[in-house]
């Protein structure tokens, strides 16, 4: 591709970003509002019985919407990494090439952190631009441990918070909201999988988005710094400078992940509504 190819391509997905982040938006804000929902008579929905009919209702429109926000999400991270092949200076032809042919969004996170990884430290063989023969864990006495424990640290992330999730796209683009059954065709009941759809929520849908965010940021500053003209320290390039800012800004939304604690940000929630409506009242 010419570089005015990659540029346009570029935006043309920077363009279908744009818009998965104001459906993103709008869909969390409008989850956010059932929170603060008034009924006929002026009460707070949520601080009704769980045995209202309202209540209930709202529930349910709270868990549609949080569905249609994980496969929101979801697609997010889908387009960033298409976006990603498209950022200046990173890819060849073939390396991009043979990253969008990857048939599953696992193995294209995967596959391109390895590639940018061999990239950024030259590691890429001649005559194997997409890197099939490196093995990065016989790489420590070339690297040091450090580095390639950074390499295998970014793995985990994409094993343990984004893989499941593609997953869990999956099962909620097949319509299996409430209940999910196994695949590959849906012919049996998995509790497993029921009880993954039913954590996702506004906060933990949250948290892998900031994830993803971070992990492509990561990927930007490993691959394309190609120098030591990095003014900030002389002796480490962007990636290992920031790299613990931003596995400290992962680590803090793995934890809300596990424990989202979606309760006590509703009655937060509610809370502050409550204080709102009785000041205006006064």
């Amino acid at each position: 591709m010419t570089s005015s190819e990659i540029d346009t391509y570029f935006e043309y997905h920077n363009s279908n970003m744009r818009l998965l982040k104001i459906g993103f938006e709008e869909i969390r804000n409008q989850i956010k509002n059932l929170y603060r929902k008034q009924n006929k008579n002026g009460n707070l929905i949520f601080l009704l019985p769980d045995t209202d009919t309202e209540k209930n209702e709202i529930r349910n429109l709270e868990r549609s919407l949080s569905r249609i926000l994980s496969g929101i999400q979801v697609s997010w991270a889908e387009e960033s990494i298409k976006r990603l092949y498209y950022e200046k200076n990173l890819l060849s032809d073939a390396q991009r090439n043979y990253l969008l042919e990857r048939p599953a969004l696992d193995q294209r996170w995967y596959k391109t952190l390895k590639v940018i990884f061999c990239i950024a430290y030259d590691l890429v063989p001649t005559g194997d631009e997409v890197c099939d023969t490196v093995n990065i864990n016989h790489e420590q006495s070339n690297l040091g441990s450090e580095l390639v424990g950074q390499y295998f640290n970014l793995k985990s992330v994409i094993t343990d918070y984004l893989v499941p999730n593609f997953t869990l796209r999956n099962k909620v683009q097949h319509g299996e909201w409430e209940f999910a059954f196994k695949p590959k065709f849906s012919k049996e009941f998995s509790q497993d999988l029921t009880d993954k759809v039913q954590h996702e929520n506004l906060i933990t849908t949250t948290s892998r988005f900031t994830i993803v965010n971070a992990l492509y940021q990561m990927l930007i500053d490993l691959g394309r710094f190609k120098s030591d003209s990095f003014k900030i320290d002389s002796i480490m390039t962007p990636f290992e400078y920031f790299y613990e800012g931003y596995m400290r800004k992962i680590n803090f939304e793995v934890q809300k992940i596990a424990n989202p604690e979606l309760e006590d940000f509703i009655s937060e929630t509610v809370q502050r509504e409550l204080r709102g409506m009785n000041y205006r009242r006064n």
